[in-house]
């Protein structure tokens, strides 16, 4: 059974959040802030830039809130899902002593954020040759220390998924948080694992606004489950770790969600016509099917083909250093005249 106090750090338990008080007083224009030591008579660059960002993100997060239709207590929101990986490892695994676990390949900054915060790293592999989630494999791996397990889907770099239902079987028999990364969701007809987060206590969800949204230059990142997990989230993050541009263009976008989903229907469009004319290079061997806006592709020679293109300035991504991925390159989906370009360019290939 899932207890989240029995996984918390006792520091974090004790820990009292940081509490900005003007955040109430944000949109009174008769207010005059004197409180936090800024240059009230403006900046290089004009007015409105002097002031620090709301800190409750207020506003923000209730536009998240009612695009993905849950409620505001489920909502928290980081500088980029990296800054949210680090805080989960830092709110529940204590160094030294527990772990987290990983389905390799997969993202690395999972890998990297529990180095930096000094806790050990777990692997349960995907399939070789077919990179699919082994749920089993997962939980026989598992151990009495191991506080959060990793699981990104589509898989980055594979573009790989896991079911609802192998999430539900990982989420009943782990007292730990299941973190579903979901940053390419957006790009899959597979069912997302938000609508898990009410029933299942333990799941929690993250996604981004860097990739199907266009917006990776604001490093904008969002995690969804039960609200004692976001308010632990809420609680440990930086009080102004989103700037005052980026919630005022996530607002925006947010207004044009259409246009994003129209965005998304060309991103796939041209996955296709990418998919069909790569199948027919010699040096080929193959494509894995993929829920994302990338392939990951066997290939003849890896290093070569890629220092092939980077000398006619077109950069794709070796990942043959990765477990199980030899010879294996990803190649994201790029507009119609990139990816005449990138085609075009590995046909002279010899």
């Amino acid at each position: 059974m899932f207890n989240l106090d029995s996984i918390t750090r006792e520091n974090i338990k004790s820990l009292q959040s940081y509490k900005v008080w003007r955040d109430d007083y944000l949109d009174n224009s008769e207010a005059v802030f004197l409180d936090n030591c800024e240059n009230n008579f403006g900046s290089p660059i004009g007015l409105g830039y002097e002031r620090y960002p709301s800190s409750s993100q207020s506003k923000v997060k209730e536009a998240i809130a009612t695009y993905k239709k849950v409620n505001l207590n489920q909502v928290a929101i980081g500088n980029g899902s990296d800054e949210l990986i680090d805080l989960l490892i830092r709110c529940f695994c204590e160094p030294k002593q527990d772990n987290i676990l990983i389905c390799e390949p997969t993202f690395g900054m999972f890998k990297v954020y529990a180095q930096l915060n000094n806790v050990e790293v777990l692997n349960a592999p995907l399939k070789k040759e077919s990179f699919l989630f082994d749920e089993q494999v997962i939980l026989k791996t598992t151990n009495l220390r191991t506080k959060l397990v990793f699981i990104c889907t589509p898989n980055n770099p594979t573009g790989t998924s896991i079911s609802i239902e192998q999430l539900k079987t990982i989420a009943l028999n782990f007292n730990g948080i299941v973190v579903v990364d979901e940053a390419y969701i957006d790009f899959s007809e597979k069912a997302s694992a938000l609508s898990l987060i009410t029933e299942f206590e333990n799941i929690l969800v993250l996604q981004t606004f860097s990739k199907a949204w266009g917006l990776a230059a604001l490093r904008v990142g969002v995690a969804y489950g039960n609200p004692s997990i976001i308010e632990i989230l809420n609680k440990v993050r930086p009080p102004f770790n989103i700037n005052s541009n980026s919630q005022e263009l996530i607002l925006k976008a947010l207004n044009k969600s259409a246009i994003k989903d129209t965005l998304v229907e060309s991103i796939l469009k041209q996955k296709t016509y990418l998919e069909n004319e790569l199948q027919q290079l010699p040096f080929v061997k193959n494509i894995l099917e993929s829920d994302a806006n990338y392939f990951l592709i066997e290939v003849s020679n890896a290093s070569d083909i890629c220092n092939y293109l980077l000398e006619k300035t077109i950069l794709i991504s070796n990942r043959s250093s990765l477990l199980n991925c030899e010879n294996r390159i990803r190649i994201s989906v790029g507009t119609e005249k990139e990816n005449k370009q990138l085609i075009d360019t590995l046909k002279q290939y010899k």
